[in-house]
């Protein structure tokens, strides 16, 4: 459904409320990612408070991570406004392509925790949740790198 002309506030909602479902685990993924890095940014220090974490702070500090999180949760929430707000623009056409960008540097940060988890050897129920994440953000790539192939024909088609 098109919403143009209608004031940008309006639009935006409904761009958002049009496309919520077909990518509401993207939504929610990249809500994740922010508030765990907002997280990560708050005085109390979180990977001192659990050995599960010294892999990661071998890494890096948590001020990286947590400004990492936030950056690509922020970058794919902004891809998915655009590509659901704005898909009939010249760089709606490229929303597609930038939300499996996105999904894939999601996937990068699941898999450093996951595996910061897992190499850490301390029993951590994390180990049940960021896999799942990791998984849930890989099955997004191929939705849409699938999306991206279709915006890719219409285009080579000229619709």
């Amino acid at each position: 459904m098109l919403h143009h002309g209608k004031p940008l506030p309006v639009r935006l909602y409904l761009g958002i409320h049009d496309h919520f479902p077909a990518r509401r685990s993207e939504w929610v993924l990249a809500g994740i990612m922010v508030a765990w890095g907002w997280i990560l940014l708050k005085p109390t220090a979180v990977f001192a408070s659990h050995p599960s974490w010294s892999q990661m702070a071998a890494m890096m500090d948590e001020a990286t991570w947590g400004w990492l999180a936030i950056s690509i949760g922020s970058f794919r929430l902004l891809a998915l406004i655009v590509n659901g707000t704005f898909a009939r623009t010249w760089y709606g056409r490229w929303s597609p392509h930038v939300r499996a960008l996105a999904s894939f540097l999601s996937c990068f940060l699941w898999f450093q925790i996951s595996f910061g988890l897992w190499a850490s050897d301390a029993a951590t129920t994390g180990l049940a949740v960021y896999p799942g994440l990791l998984v849930l953000d890989a099955m997004n790539i191929v939705a849409a790198s699938k999306d991206a192939a279709s915006m890719d024909k219409a285009v080579a088609d000229g619709r």
